[in-house]
């Protein structure tokens, strides 16, 4: 069973991505809009594929238009008077995003959600594309979100597909048309092409069209009757639009056209650009009715309006899914189904459990930040859990029926996160507990700690038990021992010492090959040392730690903002940490938090493209 309130929208891990892609050459973009329109006006075709030729030099187009659209000082510029830098929400002095991309591209987890929003699809093709490079732990990071020729041939594939769908499921196709082009005289069906380019292209487009796009989107509506085996002339034209708009830079990058005015450092970005921040930032999908309304009448041109739908938006559904892929990217839920066990020392290590270590993980941490206290504290030390009847036993709590159930473990040995089986068997060994494994994710993942990589000619596996070396914290301090290895394992075995009361399945224990265990260490952190007994202990101050609080707001910003953070967020990131402290660390406030700061509501003028 799927864990309360999540999302049925998942994308696995499937191949590697090979070379990295560019985004198309603004030089060839007449040529190709040339053929395209060729191809396209030619009276009979036996092949499909030259729609995704003509959905990309459509865009393209479009998307080097430049001052075209946005002219500076224009009347659609929202914020023409805006200075060269701007005080941020939560710094104390003028601040200026750092130069990114202006094209951000769709992962393939918001493709899927976006295709679902707009096209009704029950099974996005996502799954199928060759996978997103992760980048500092997240698969949106914007400078590797390019599209190479296997993607290309991924998105056509998946295009002509869902078009192909739409047309043998009519009443999902006339879902979609906001008028009706039956109706006589024959110029409404022209009328009604005209309004449904019109109110389809908003909306993959996340922006109204401009003159030249609604005509060579009513050209290729135009061309599509007779291309198909199923629908009427109508119907197939609707799925031409469709075919060769889900291939359209407009519709896979988030573009940002905005202009610099009179070269200033900053550029305002206008109201569309700013409701598709939001809803990619708050939900992975396209903007709702509300926010393209938002966009057009102005109330996205001040910090407050863009509060206030930030908020709104945090009260829907579709907020669940953001965290719950947050979560599961940088928690690493993803290993968890390559996780194998001894199945002669751990038995109850039953096929498909590891589904539902993910499932609790996935699950308790929507409860606790959209449904309970929603702070990093409850987050890293709240009892209540979801558990699995397979979970039960490593629990050691007894359970009636075969679903799911929220279930109030003993405070003693268990605290939020990092006390639950997912994380302390994705992180041990097929026979064994590993504080390497475990220390090394609490100093990368919880403390933001740079710890390399140990090198390739490293002897990884540890010296057998025996009699002097009992225990898996003798048989490591032993291993990790040499010079070369102390510098790195200072930092990294101590906070995996905390977890030793914990088995390689999750399971409480007191012996390790029948000596007792010894689960108390420290470590250092910005604010000074941290001395603990165990791992429930470890958990607690962490909660409360600043340095591990202000890490769990930078990944956010990583995956929030789609890339790495730089020393030019540094001022913004050090206010925002200093006014969550005040509320605990809320979630909720966090995520409003980043939407006012000038990282969000500007981009940088550098780095044109």
């Amino acid at each position: 069973m799927p864990p309360v309130g999540s999302s049925s929208l998942e994308r696995p891990e499937t191949r590697e991505q090979s070379s990295p892609p560019t985004f198309p050459s603004p030089g060839s973009t007449t040529a190709r809009i040339t053929l395209g329109v060729k191809q396209v006006n030619q009276a009979a075709r036996s092949s499909h594929h030259v729609l995704a030729l003509l959905g990309l030099a459509v865009a393209i187009g479009g998307c080097y238009r430049g001052q075209d659209r946005y002219g500076a000082g224009g009347e659609d510029d929202p914020n023409g008077d805006e200075p060269e830098g701007a005080v941020d929400a939560f710094c104390d002095e003028q601040t200026h995003p750092s130069a990114t991309s202006r094209f951000v591209r769709l992962s393939h987890h918001q493709y899927d959600n976006t295709v679902t929003d707009l096209l009704g699809v029950a099974q996005p093709p996502g799954d199928t594309f060759i996978a997103d490079p992760a980048v500092a732990g997240f698969t949106n990071n914007a400078e590797q979100l390019r599209v190479n020729d296997p993607l290309a041939r991924d998105y056509r594939r998946a295009a002509e597909q869902l078009a192909t769908d739409l047309l043998d499921d009519l009443p999902r196709l006339r879902a979609m048309i906001p008028c009706d082009p039956s109706a006589d005289p024959s110029p409404n069906a022209e009328d009604c092409a005209r309004e449904f380019v019109a109110e389809f292209g908003r909306r993959a487009y996340r922006r109204p069209l401009d003159e030249a796009e609604q005509a060579q989107l009513e050209a290729i509506f135009a061309s599509g009757a007779g291309l198909y085996a199923a629908g009427t002339d109508f119907e197939q034209g609707v799925a031409m639009v469709v075919e060769a708009t889900l291939q359209s830079p407009s519709f896979l990058y988030r573009s940002e056209l905005s202009e610099p005015e009179g070269g200033g450092d900053l550029v305002a970005l206008d109201g569309y650009e700013l409701a598709t921040r939001l809803s990619y930032m708050l939900w992975n999908t396209m903007p709702d009715t509300a926010l393209f309304e938002a966009a057009a009448s102005g109330e996205l041109d001040t910090a407050e309006g863009i509060e206030a739908h930030a908020r709104r938006m945090l009260e829907d559904p579709r907020a669940a899914d953001p965290i719950e892929d947050f979560h599961r990217q940088w928690l690493g839920l993803v290993e968890y189904s390559n996780v194998t066990k001894d199945p002669e020392r751990f038995p109850e290590f039953v096929p498909g459990i590891t589904d539902s270590m993910e499932a609790e993980t996935l699950a308790f941490a929507q409860r606790v930040l959209l449904e309970g206290e929603g702070t990093f504290a409850a987050l890293m030390t709240s009892t209540e859990t979801y558990v699995a009847p397979d979970l039960a036993p490593i629990y050691g709590v007894s359970m009636t029926g075969n679903e799911p159930q929220w279930v109030a473990v003993d405070e003693s040995t268990r605290a939020g996160l990092l006390t639950q089986p997912g994380f302390l068997a994705s992180h041990a060994y097929f026979g064994s507990s590993s504080p390497i494994h475990r220390g090394v994710f609490i100093q990368r993942q919880i403390l933001c700690t740079d710890i390399p990589d140990p090198p390739g000619d490293v002897d990884l596996e540890l010296p057998p038990p025996d009699a002097e070396l009992v225990t898996t914290r003798d048989r490591v301090e032993h291993h990790t021992s040499a010079n070369a290895c102390v510098g790195c394992h200072e930092l990294i075995n101590e906070p995996g010492y905390a977890f030793e009361g914990y088995d390689a399945i999750g399971q409480v224990r007191t012996e390790d090959n029948g000596a007792p265990i010894d689960s108390s260490g420290s470590i250092m952190t910005t604010e000074g040392t941290l001395t603990f007994t165990d791992g429930v202990d470890l958990a607690h101050q962490l909660a409360q730690s600043p340095t591990a609080q202000r890490c769990y707001l930078t990944q956010w910003f990583r995956y929030a903002s789609a890339r790495r953070e730089t020393e030019a967020d540094d001022c913004t990131l050090d206010g925002l940490h200093q006014s969550l402290e005040d509320s605990e660390y809320d979630l909720r406030e966090m995520l409003v938090g980043l939407t006012q700061t000038v990282a969000f509501r500007y981009r940088s003028a550098q780095g044109e493209q």
